[in-house]
């Protein structure tokens, strides 16, 4: 314990008092006491008496707010000047840098021995089973799987199965040319590259159920000059024992277009054509070519070529002279336009924008396709379940799909979806075998220019699901509308024509 004694100057506070003061505050001792040498003096003495004391040690490891805000200017100036090696750069300069990387980080040498062994490599034919590629969804044995695939009611996200089909399709794809999937490492290296141009069709021939084990398969069954068919199906593997796949039962069937570019010139890159070797070959091969064919002969009587059919504008005409009937009837009987189950087509629009982030990148610094797809489904989904008042509406099929615009990483995705058409009550078998309605639902993605604002087609989708019976209606308004109308129809009496042959007898 320390005794000091201090001399009292009037109404002046004590030295001490003021030297600990100073000592607490970082004032200096003379401009504390401007000339008084007697009370300097004093405080001299006592301060380092007072300096060693535990209480002064206690207080200097607590910051004053001038020190404290001092602190925090050199933190932040030290670290701005660490920071001067970092380089922030968008997604734009990431892939732009990988480009430049991919041309320059091998010698011209390097690259053409690259390129004739590969061209090497491109000529050899491959079998069918060479490019097979299976993916497990065990969801009655795996419940850590079921987790990331069931949905809010209960049932399996048809989306996510899309997009592994999607994936395995161009899994497939890449075996066949390349052997295996490239990395992004390994791309850089490679001028090939591969990407979705159609989905011809997915058709679901049983709902897929989270008691039941699946595997996906994919396989390519023909190939052009530039461009292949992979065939995709969902088996049923619950009672398979011992590996025998006779038990397996296919749930759903669809086929993947891929076409294969090179990165260098953007033009079309030949392919290893198929080695058919028996019978089972030969005939996956002639029905691929007839496929394509009939893709052909389908795009020359589209809708958008050519006018309807005069059936098809019979059936408008019937439509809009029943629809005014009922304008009529509800003028006299207002009880009936109450009660009206009818909607127009454009009534039913649902929309959603995103912006898409490098994470759903695929090795070519865009935008994995199989994410498309699981985004337009599940807005088509939403808006169906919306149409049908909440109650269950089950997907069946994917219709004919065209990717006509890459998405780039960065840019902003606008989906729009409308319901197109309805059928009546058309026969289609459910698990109670009652009449349903089946509506056919329309996805336009579009990417949105940031600067302009401009929206450019990047792919349509044609969902179709089953409303069950006693649905809502649709009906054209306009002409633009009409067509939409007979492009549902025709793709909805297609699905239900290939579900009815592919029932058992």
């Amino acid at each position: 314990m320390y005794s000091i004694g201090y001399v009292s100057h009037g109404s002046k506070p004590p030295a001490v008092a003021l030297a600990a003061s100073a000592i607490e505050n970082g004032v200096g001792f003379d401009d504390l006491f401007e000339d008084d040498e007697e009370d300097i003096l004093i405080v001299r003495c006592c301060t380092r008496l007072f300096r060693s004391s535990p209480a002064y040690t206690q207080q200097s490891e607590i910051a004053t707010p001038l020190q404290e805000r001092d602190n925090v200017r050199n933190i932040l100036s030290l670290a701005q000047e660490v920071r001067k090696e970092w380089v922030s750069k968008s997604w734009n300069d990431v892939v732009h840098a990988k480009t430049l990387q991919a041309n320059t980080s091998i010698s011209s040498k390097a690259k053409l021995q690259l390129s004739q062994e590969l061209e090497q490599k491109l000529q050899k034919p491959k079998r069918m089973m060479q490019s097979y590629s299976s993916f497990p969804l065990r969801f009655r044995d795996e419940p850590e799987v079921l987790e990331g695939y069931i949905s809010s009611w209960g049932g399996i996200r048809i989306g996510k199965v899309l997009e592994d089909l999607d994936s395995l399709a161009g899994e497939a794809s890449y075996k066949h040319v390349l052997g295996s999937r490239p990395t992004e490492s390994d791309h850089e290296m490679n001028p090939i590259f591969i990407v979705t141009a159609s989905v011809d069709r997915l058709d679901l021939l049983e709902h897929l159920r989270a008691d039941r084990n699946y595997r996906l398969n994919g396989m390519v069954i023909y190939v052009g000059s530039s461009s292949m068919e992979v065939l995709v199906t969902v088996e049923d593997v619950t009672d398979v024992k011992d590996g025998k796949s006779d038990a397996a039962r296919a749930v759903l069937t669809g086929r993947f277009t891929m076409a294969t570019r090179n990165a260098a010139t953007g033009k079309a890159q030949s392919i290893p054509p198929l080695q058919i070797q028996n019978s089972a070959e030969e005939q996956l091969f002639a029905q691929g070519q007839a496929h394509k064919q009939r893709k052909r002969f389908e795009a020359q009587t589209s809708l958008e070529k050519v006018p309807p059919t005069s059936d098809e504008a019979t059936l408008l005409h019937q439509l809009w002279l029943a629809e005014e009937a009922k304008k009529s009837k509800a003028i006299t009987d207002k009880s009936l336009d109450t009660e009206s189950k009818s909607v127009y087509i454009e009534d039913t629009q649902l929309a959603s924008v995103s912006f898409m982030h490098p994470q759903q990148r695929n090795v070519h610094m865009k935008i994995f396709g199989g994410y498309l797809m699981r985004s337009a489904y599940e807005l088509a989904y939403m808006n169906a379940i919306t149409f049908a008042n909440g109650k269950p509406v089950k997907f069946l099929s994917l219709d004919a799909l065209s990717f006509h615009l890459p998405v780039s990483i960065g840019a902003i995705l606008s989906l729009t979806s409308r319901i197109t058409y309805t059928s009546g009550s058309t026969p289609h078998t459910t698990e109670q075998n009652e009449q349903s309605s089946i509506a056919s639902v329309v996805v336009l993605a579009e990417v949105v220019d940031t600067k302009t604002g401009e929206k450019k087609r990047s792919n349509t989708f044609h969902f179709s699901f089953d409303f069950g019976p006693d649905a809502k209606k649709v009906l054209p308004e306009s002409y633009r509308d009409s067509i939409a109308f007979l492009e549902g129809k025709r793709r909805v009496d297609l699905g239900n024509e290939l579900r009815r042959i592919s029932q058992p007898a």
